[in-house]
């Protein structure tokens, strides 16, 4: 019996899914550095701006019936 012919190494598709799976790897660690060295930036806005949604402290009802 051949056992050579029918190493997993010399077939292409192996070769194949192994670079790929190696590129999703180093791409991934290579976007986690940039991430790392390159925070998000916090923005303030220079003044308030318009909002449609309701302030977040909103005055409570006066008493339980009320909705």
């Amino acid at each position: 019996m051949n056992t050579q012919s029918n190493s997993w190494y010399r077939v292409p598709e192996v070769w194949l899914i192994v670079l790929l799976l190696g590129a999703m790897v180093v791409g991934s660690f290579a976007l986690l550095v940039t991430a790392v060295r390159h925070p998000d930036r916090v923005l303030e806005a220079p003044r308030a701006i318009a909002s449609p949604l309701p302030p977040s402290q909103a005055p409570r009802p006066a008493d339980v019936t009320t909705p």
